[in-house]
């Protein structure tokens, strides 16, 4: 993590970079697969084309046996495409080994590189996407798997020993949804230009109101960021109201055991303010965690009605007026009052 402003009084926002020097010390002969997710959660970051070279290089060096698993399915919520890659590769054909004939030919999706169109890779990689994240039907668990014959067999292979096959009706559900998303759609080109509008303006309606109750977050208008998630960091005004003797406490749903500020910070929004939203503990290594690496930072999502995201907005704002975590304080969520959920 990068921050805007390294002095050590402001608590900016920041972009994630991928270190090149990192990456290739980690990866050796006995690496079998990175895993690659981009748009990134719960960090929303849109990888460089540069950054997918420095894998690409580090798979190289790895040798034949490491392949890559690129998981894109936020490719169509690019909300902030990177400003050097504003047309995608979807528009064109990708660059390949000369023998494998690939080609993107699918729907554009501004602003996203898929890791199997630079040179060499689409032999050594396997593209996961689904449906529930493009088109909101997460509970059919349709998605798909993209890549060489030698590739996707051991897929085929596997699968009747883990779910079969998923439901013949939803597959014909999206096999109709994908061709109609094409097409014109609510004043958009088409259903993939309407979505990525729908949750820049979430994400802003959102992310207004965290700037306003003292969380820092990326500027979209200099860093990209796709999926529906802020990765927001912890600001000054809000460890302020955080009650102290809620930190570092034991808890053993917590990584560690021990309740850090990210943590802390979420179970006492969820209990006495009435939102709720995910710490950012979980999605690091341990060592990581334990370490502080992932304090400052929680992850709130924008997949939410207006409605939804207004009231957590109102719940928000008022965090910072207060000055103690009890529940008897004047922001404390009414009994009568459900928690607003922001979190996906």
């Amino acid at each position: 993590f990068v921050p805007y402003d390294n002095n050590d009084n402001i608590i900016s926002g920041g972009e994630w970079k991928l270190d090149p020097e990192a990456i290739s010390s980690a990866v050796s002969s006995k690496t079998r697969a990175i895993i690659l997710n981009s748009p990134h959660n719960p960090t929303g970051k849109v990888f460089t084309r540069t950054e997918m070279e420095y894998i690409a290089d580090a798979v190289i060096a790895a040798g034949p046996q490491c392949i890559v698993l690129s998981d894109e399915v936020y490719k169509y919520i690019v909300h902030s495409p990177p400003k050097s890659n504003t047309s995608g590769t979807m528009d064109n054909t990708c660059d390949t080994d000369e023998n494998s004939g690939f080609t993107c030919t699918a729907s554009a999706c501004e602003g996203h590189e898929h890791f199997a169109s630079l040179p060499g890779m689409w032999d050594r990689t396997i593209t996961i996407s689904s449906a529930g994240k493009t088109f909101s039907m997460t509970g059919w668990q349709v998605g798909w798997a993209v890549g060489p014959e030698h590739l996707i067999s051991p897929i085929h292979q596997l699968m009747p020993y883990v779910q079969f096959c998923a439901s013949t009706v939803m597959q014909e559900a999206l096999a109709r949804t994908l061709n109609k998303a094409d097409n014109a759609y609510l004043g958009y080109e088409n259903y993939y230009q309407y979505l990525m509008q729908k949750y820049k303006r979430k994400r802003d309606l959102l992310g207004n109101a965290l700037n306003a109750s003292g969380f820092a977050i990326p500027d979209y208008d200099i860093t990209p960021g796709g999926g529906f998630f802020i990765f927001a960091r912890i600001g000054k005004s809000i460890r302020n109201v955080l009650p102290r003797e809620r930190i570092n406490v034991e808890n053993k749903s917590a990584p560690g055991g021990i309740a850090r500020m990210d943590w802390a910070l979420c179970q006492w929004m969820a209990e006495e303010k009435g939102i709720l939203c995910i710490p950012a503990s979980p999605f690091f290594s341990k060592k990581s965690a334990e370490a502080g690496v992932s304090d400052e930072f929680v992850r709130i999502a924008f997949c939410k009605s207006d409605e939804t995201i207004e009231k957590a907005a109102e719940r928000l704002l008022k965090l910072v007026t207060s000055s103690s975590g009890s529940s008897t304080d004047g922001n404390s969520v009414d009994s009568n009052d459900f928690p607003v959920e922001v979190n996906a």
